[in-house]
């Protein structure tokens, strides 16, 4: 099985550079109008806005931030140095790199379109 989540995002080259210059992922694919992240059974979709049409319902009332209510985790095998990279980039954090009571170090931050990440490491 494959899990796949798609954000759309109001500047595309900006949304990448963020998950490739801050948390330090690779795109495997990109267009004008979207990028792919492909990781292990998972794939993160990237879509700019540009692409919904008026009536699409992510363009009805207020949807803002994005994602409000929703936690989008990703599991990663170096959580210590992206945690370092991000502080490096002087990127804000919203809850800092802790040892979680289930056995995983995680920390949180908020994309540039809102998404709020829990940016997590895999259980030993």
């Amino acid at each position: 099985m494959e899990f796949r989540l798609e954000l759309f995002v109001e500047d595309l080259q900006k949304s990448i550079s963020f998950y490739e210059e801050i948390i330090g992922l690779t795109f495997h694919n990109k267009t004008e109008v979207s990028a792919i992240i492909k990781m292990k059974n998972f794939a993160l979709l990237l879509t700019s806005d540009n692409v919904l049409n008026e009536n699409h319902y992510f363009k009805k009332g207020d949807l803002r931030p994005k994602g409000k209510g929703v936690e989008v985790v990703i599991l990663l095998d170096n959580i210590e140095q992206t945690y370092q990279r991000v502080l490096d980039k002087h990127y804000p954090v919203e809850s800092s790199l802790v040892l979680q009571s289930w056995g995983m170090k995680d920390f949180r931050i908020i994309d540039p379109d809102g998404y709020y990440l829990r940016l997590t490491s895999y259980k030993d």
